[in-house]
């Protein structure tokens, strides 16, 4: 280093690096652990790995460590081993929310829906506005067959956040199982006006103004939803059956 550069000393064995270093010239100890998130905003995945295992070893007690870690993983597809790792940082420190949220989505991904509730519920105790946690929790418990919790659950995430267009739609797909035409039309309407394009939504309207007997609105929707998506099947068996 040249005198009047900027520092940093390391905080395992305090030896001076310049201050742009990742890396400790003398023990090789992580400065920035900043940088593990730089490589995952960039895709660089395998450099945030290498990076946040070595700054695990050196903190083995850290909590945010650990969550890095299972990040890194995560982004690899390694499930088993981001699991692992999210499970220490929240052995580590219980009040981590985002690494209940992340450990619940490794979960669902495995398809151990049971054990994506329980730690989504646990993210939401310590983040109650997380509305991705809330929407993650509804999706499992529909997976688990309690389709009234998730129902009430999906409506909260659409309160909290209209945005969250794909909520609206698992409601509509809900509402249609439970016989609530009605509330179905209402749902896949937001889904279709926020996003036009969206072929299934349509469908799922032709599907409940049919049962209404409401034939034109069925035959319009079934018909709108071939145009976005001409290899749409579903909707053109249901057009022919309404047509004849």
């Amino acid at each position: 280093m040249q005198a009047g550069e900027p520092v940093m000393k390391c905080p395992e064995c305090k030896v001076e690096n310049a201050a742009d270093h990742n890396y400790c010239k003398h023990c090789g100890f992580p400065l920035q652990a900043h940088a593990v998130e730089r490589d995952l905003r960039v895709g660089s995945a395998e450099n945030a790995l290498e990076r946040s295992a070595l700054i695990v070893k050196h903190n083995p007690d850290s909590a945010q460590a650990h969550f890095n870690l299972g990040q890194a993983f995560y982004h690899l597809g390694h499930l088993d081993e981001a699991i692992g790792a999210f499970q220490r940082a929240v052995s580590l420190d219980d009040t981590l929310a985002h690494a209940h949220f992340q450990l619940a989505v490794s979960f669902y991904r495995r398809g151990r829906f049971s054990e994506c509730a329980d730690c989504c519920r646990k993210a939401l105790q310590y983040n109650t506005q997380s509305v991705p946690a809330l929407y993650r929790l509804a999706r499992s418990l529909f997976h688990l067959g309690d389709l009234a919790e998730a129902l009430e659950l999906f409506g909260r995430v659409v309160e909290a956040d209209p945005g969250y267009v794909i909520a609206s739609y698992h409601m509509g797909v809900l509402h249609e199982r439970l016989g609530n035409v009605d509330d179905a039309i209402e749902a896949f309407t937001r889904v279709a006006a926020a996003n036009p394009t969206d072929a299934a939504a349509h469908y799922h309207l032709g599907l409940n103004y049919k049962h209404k007997g409401m034939d034109d609105l069925a035959i319009g929707e079934f018909s709108h939803a071939l145009q976005i998506d001409p290899s749409d099947r579903a909707s053109e068996a249901e057009l022919h059956s309404l047509e004849r």
